[in-house]
């Protein structure tokens, strides 16, 4: 343990492509003790993997690469460490080129290490140890990689790693640890849990620093950004500063900022950020399950400083969740835009042809989608004008080839709709590769999980105490059923008008959780926020064929909120998905969107 003192660790990447000089500002501004940084997807790995094919010094995430090389020599005066996920498909690669830097600038006693055993491909390569392993779907055990029906051979599988390497690693001297696939809160663990030397049962602590993990690791987003509550904030959401997580030897934690950067902290978007991309009340990991159904987020005397107390740790599960991809083909797409009255019919008119002309194509996929709402009286062209998008895929390229797709729709803008016009950037018609991407699980034990430092390999250990966790998440109703009339008159208005919400992905899966400001609003949320309500809400977007979809449901009584999750909505999420929003980023705004009846003595209310 190097100080009593707490921890305070900073963020400076939510995804690839991250703000240019988030780590500059944070070795800058934000007196943390260690940095880390989230600069992966399941998107991203996939196509490192590609780059790396065509290139073996590639492959790993050469934006964290730039932001180092802008404040490298700060971070060394400063003694702060670094942990990243940034190698990507390449991490030996990364860990070179860090190496590299800091000799250029005189740094050569700086250790750079590596965490090994995230790339599993030749795991799944090997028919003995695949067929023993089987893979089976995270999500849907009847299912298993010999079931996935592949169009090409997979191009990587990744296991998503805990902390244990990364504690190794900064226990033999470590300043800057590079990780693959790790998970999104492992670096903020192993920070942690090396700081105050916890030990692999210390479920609390480990718990909350996981959540603290959970709660930094998309960067702004805990400081204002992608938060429905963002209107009573708008003169200082410019430039956000990033998150830090000031974490206790107790594994509580405060979450805040830099004092110089913009954005704001308080326990409504800190609820928001807990209630993205959860599994539901236990969120697994490799290293400890974090119990949050009990969780507080409180704010403090200090501006912009808010608690997250009363988080439960249990033993980890046995196995870890695992990434699979492969391409899935191709794909093209444009967009015709649509104005004036009779959108619908126009619409129609459009779709009945292209339904036609591709009548006898060898599609995987089509989509013709129409978006946005026909404006009565627009002031403009542009206010009154729609999308009509045509997306599709085919396993191989002949199948979606220019004669096949752009030629097709190119040829009908001299019979289509009255007022036709379109997307006049034709590459977009033009086929280009996707993934698809097979979540699946992989027991900790045939990982070779390991840390090189100074050219020395630290064999990782799996956990010793771990427990069996079913693949169906506890889900239920409320346990208060209370008569919605009890809350007395109501008025037609968005349910956005007293409920916030934050929506993101997991793989095919959206999640979206709910909350209010008010305690004396939370009954009525219980009560109406119920499972088929929410199918309700969806309106057209939840057709006949998802009746049987599963829809797991629980509740945050402590922090005002129900979540849903809601398995296999995203066409594929995000890397195969036809929706525009296949991220599912969108959904939690549009449910806030929708009209219901609202508790008069609900509306009007002010922020407290």
């Amino acid at each position: 343990m190097p100080s009593r003192r707490n921890i305070r660790i900073g963020n400076v990447s939510g995804a690839t492509g991250d703000h240019w000089n988030a780590m500059q500002r944070m070795v800058r501004d934000g007196n943390v003790d260690v940095i880390t940084g989230d600069w992966l997807s399941e998107m991203n790995i996939a196509w490192n993997a590609i780059v790396k094919k065509d290139d073996p010094e590639l492959g790993y995430e050469v934006g964290f690469l730039q932001q180092l090389e802008d404040c490298i020599d700060d971070i060394v005066s400063k003694g702060i460490k670094v942990v990243t996920n940034a190698g990507a498909l390449n991490t030996p690669g990364l860990t070179r080129k860090v190496e590299e830097l800091c000799k250029e600038r005189g740094h050569e006693k700086v250790i750079v290490a590596s965490v090994l055993g995230d790339d599993i491909s030749n795991l799944i390569s090997q028919p003995g140890m695949s067929k023993l392993l089987k893979f089976p779907h995270l999500d849907h055990v009847e299912q298993s990689l010999d079931t996935w029906n592949l169009a090409s051979e997979i191009e990587c599988g990744v296991a998503y790693l805990g902390a244990r390497g990364i504690i190794a690693a900064l226990e033999a001297g470590a300043d800057i640890v590079i990780c693959g696939r790790v998970t999104d809160a492992s670096p903020v663990i192993g920070a942690a849990s090396w700081w105050y030397g916890w030990k692999e049962d210390s479920f609390d602590e480990l718990a909350g620093a996981l959540v603290a993990g959970h709660l930094i690791e998309c960067g702004p987003y805990v400081t204002g950004a992608n938060f429905s509550g963002f209107k009573e904030f708008l003169p200082d959401l410019v430039d956000l500063g990033f998150g830090i997580a000031e974490i206790l030897p107790t594994g509580e934690c405060f979450i805040t900022k830099p004092e110089k950067g913009h954005g704001v902290v308080n326990k409504f978007n800190v609820t928001a950020q807990l209630l993205y991309e959860l599994q539901g009340e236990m969120y697994l990991n490799p290293d400890v399950v974090a119990d949050i159904s009990k969780v507080k987020i409180q704010n403090t005397t200090q501006p912009n400083r808010v608690m997250v107390t009363c988080i439960k740790g249990l033993p980890p599960p046995s196995t870890t969740k695992a990434m699979i991809a492969a391409r899935g083909g191709f794909q093209c797409e444009t967009t015709f835009y649509i104005n004036g009255l009779d959108i619908a019919e126009k619409a129609e008119m459009m779709k009945n042809q292209l339904e036609h002309m591709f009548k006898d194509s060898n599609f995987s996929k089509l989509s013709i989608e129409l978006y946005g709402t026909p404006v009565v009286n627009p002031t403009s062209q542009q206010a009154g004008t729609v999308f009509l998008r045509i997306f599709a895929q085919a396993r191989t390229k002949e199948d979606i080839s220019a004669s096949k797709f752009r030629d097709i729709v190119y040829a009908l803008r001299m019979q289509s709709y009255p007022g036709y016009h379109m997307n006049l950037d034709f590459r977009t018609m033009d086929p280009k590769p996707f993934m698809e991407i097979f979540p699946a699980t992989i027991p900790l034990s045939v990982i070779r999980h390991e840390a090189l430092v100074k050219q020395k390999s630290v064999d990782v250990s799996v956990p010793t105490k771990t427990a069996d966790y079913p693949v169906t998440r506890l889900s239920y109703e409320t346990s208060k059923k209370l008569d919605l009339e009890i809350f007395g008159p109501v008025e037609s208005a968005p349910l956005g008008s007293i409920v916030h919400a934050r929506s993101g992905d997991k793989a095919n899966n959206s999640n979206i959780g709910f909350f209010v400001r008010h305690e004396d609003e939370y009954p009525w949320l219980q009560n109406f926020l119920t499972v088929e309500r929410l199918k309700r809400l969806f309106g057209d977007d939840w057709v006949k064929g998802d009746a049987s979809r599963r829809v797991e449901r629980c509740e945050f009584p402590n922090i005002l909120a129900v979540h849903f999750r809601v398995l296999d909505f995203l066409d594929g999420g995000i890397a195969s998905s036809a929706r525009v929003d296949g991220l599912g980023k969108g959904i939690g705004e549009f449910l806030r969107s929708r009209v219901v009846d609202v508790p008069t003595k609900f509306l009007g209310r002010g922020w407290i």
